[in-house]
């Protein structure tokens, strides 16, 4: 009866095409669907991001993938706790059920499974073991645009971060993976995930704080974080390597000041697995490697105050 994989999540934002050129630098492959922009990894039959037109850049919701068995589980538990089904938005695709959560935030939940990604390998690294894996300079030299091969993980934010830590324990039977105090806490799923499906930070209204999309290697993360900082884009915070699930990390500024994150090789939480989890800030640190968050990391650029 649990969450077990994100299937996607939309957002609206003021201007599509705007939308369209930043997912296409990103490395995501685009199209049109009743009125919306889709975007999808290379070579992945999966919705990722589903963008509408609205005023300003707003999170619509976030979709989660399960079994069956445990969406009807779900179905009943939220039923139970009073959360009202509501109907889907228009023009995007309304299978499974949704619900709004306290803070107003649209959830789907779906009874569908990861699609699968592509998984070949890249690069060849040279070994302690091996110093002849490859012959010649490495195939970074080439400076391909980097293309994200699934997306893994969104950052949301809560007025009570803690409340909808156990919203989503008690409703989804999702765990704790990590916390770094009042700021973010981790959650993954029981039957085995990413450190990591989604987490929430603390802020006066939901909003979306950064989207995380595995590139595969931690050279693949830094040479995706110079093509976008070439290309004119602003960015968040790295390249560095995380504490909270071990992974490699850039994050690059959207059009409208969300944040993307290219990522890899985080920490992968077993079915059944047990996980101690911890907090970061109470240990002294955030990352093994990289400078300090920018002051700005943790700000929601949803909030009204802001007028975006």
């Amino acid at each position: 009866m649990t969450i077990r994989n994100i299937q996607h999540f939309s957002m609206a934002v003021p201007d599509l095409e705007v939308a369209r050129v930043f997912y296409e630098d990103f490395g995501l492959e685009t199209f049109y669907r009743d009125g919306t922009l889709v975007c999808r990894c290379v070579g992945r039959d999966q919705d990722q991001v589903i963008l509408t037109q609205g005023p300003r850049k707003r999170l619509s919701y976030v979709s989660f993938g399960t079994d069956a068995a445990s969406l009807a589980a779900i179905r009943a538990r939220l039923g139970q706790a009073g959360v009202a089904l509501v109907d889907a938005p228009p023009n995007v695709p309304a299978d499974g059920i949704w619900f709004r959560d306290f803070d107003g935030m649209l959830t789907n939940i779906k009874a569908a499974d990861e699609a699968p990604w592509d998984t070949a390998p890249r690069v060849t690294f040279n070994t302690l073991d091996n110093r002849q894996a490859r012959k010649g300079r490495t195939e970074l030299m080439d400076e391909k645009p980097i293309k994200p091969r699934r997306m893994g993980h969104v950052v949301l934010f809560s007025t009570d971060p803690n409340r909808k830590v156990a919203f989503y324990n008690e409703m989804f039977d999702m765990r704790l993976s990590d916390r770094v105090a009042a700021f973010l806490s981790f959650l993954h799923s029981p039957e085995g995930s990413d450190h990591h499906i989604v987490a929430f930070g603390k802020s006066t209204t939901y909003g979306l704080h950064h989207v995380g999309f595995d590139v595969g290697t931690s050279d693949e993360v830094g040479a995706a974080a110079r093509q976008m900082v070439n290309k004119g884009y602003i960015p968040g915070w790295g390249p560095g390597r995380h504490f909270v699930g071990s992974n490699t990390f850039a994050y690059i500024r959207d059009p409208w000041n969300s944040m993307h994150e290219f990522f890899s090789d985080m920490d992968y939480i077993g079915a059944g697995e047990s996980w101690d989890a911890q907090d970061w800030v109470q240990l002294g640190t955030r990352s093994i490697w990289g400078d300090a968050e920018p002051l700005d990391f943790g700000k929601n650029f949803e909030t009204p105050e802001l007028g975006r």
